[in-house]
């Protein structure tokens, strides 16, 4: 698609942003889990969990999110860096996550912040290198993150449940596309504004890489910006560098809209017609 037309596209993103990227819409999302909590700390650490957690019917995400998140208390950040057990999560089930992961990552945090102080300076830290792509900080924040010490006891469960916790927390060097990864970086990165919670303020939202599900999927087959039907890192690339060309400083503004548009039975069309098909 040339410049001009992904600029024609713009008003039909505005739209859908003004129709769906709002507090009500919000509900509806498992961000909507992070509203409880006041303390920018808690609320850091309570979307990365339930990002991670952000695959399957979303019902079933922000049941599940509450279950993981409950053990924790009121102030989950002052749990974690406590010396309280993390062996909390023996009746959990998500899909095919288990309380064993949810207590492997959870050490893994505490590691995190009792040392850094905040998933953000971790992420900074890891990162040193100026001029970094995206893919390659992500990278360097998912290696950080499996780097982190395990109670002995841990490491057989470590062993076996190494492919659940990848997929969990995955690398985009692998080829992932890393969707939950890139949800919580739009989460905590974009400015607050009754969705996004502006958490984060050392990096640009110009760096932010599209989350792509199957809804999202859908959306940039309709778009024709994509043909493949499975997600890959090169695929989020491909989107994110399209949107970058309608909305250059924040690229993945219309993210939330278009997933709630198309989870709604909607299409990016209907606000524009008639829509140009484009050769890809």
């Amino acid at each position: 698609m040339k410049k001009t037309q992904q600029h024609n596209l713009k008003p039909a993103l505005e739209a859908a942003f003004q129709d769906y990227h709002h507090n009500k819409e919000s509900r509806l999302d498992p961000i909507s889990l992070v509203s409880s909590y006041t303390n920018p700390q808690d609320r850091e650490v309570v979307a990365f969990i339930v990002a991670l957690l952000s695959y399957g019917n979303v019902r079933t995400i922000i049941q599940s999110g509450t279950k993981a998140l409950t053990p924790l208390g009121t102030t989950p950040f002052k749990y974690l860096i406590s010396d309280e057990p993390l062996n909390l999560w023996s009746d959990f089930k998500h899909r095919f996550t288990t309380g064993k992961d949810i207590e492997i990552m959870s050490h893994w945090l505490r590691q995190i912040l009792k040392t850094e102080g905040s998933l953000e300076r971790f992420f900074i830290k890891v990162n040193p290198a100026p001029h970094l792509s995206m893919k390659e900080k992500l990278s360097h924040f998912v290696k950080g993150i499996w780097s982190q010490s395990l109670p002995k006891s841990l490491h057989p469960d470590l062993t076996k449940r190494k492919r659940n916790l990848k997929y969990l927390i995955s690398d985009p060097e692998q080829g992932s596309a890393c969707k939950r990864l890139n949800m919580f970086l739009r989460w905590v990165v974009r400015p607050q504004d009754g969705v996004d919670l502006g958490l984060w303020k050392k990096v640009s939202t110009r760096e932010l890489m599209l989350p792509i599900d199957t809804h999202l999927l859908q959306t940039l087959k309709n778009l024709r910006w994509i043909r493949t039907n499975q997600a890959t890192w090169k695929t989020v690339e491909r989107a994110t560098q399209k949107l970058r060309e309608i909305s250059e400083e924040d690229p993945i503004r219309y993210d939330f809209a278009l997933c709630h548009l198309s989870m709604s039975g909607g299409n990016i069309r209907d606000y524009q017609k008639p829509f140009k098909t484009v050769k890809v």
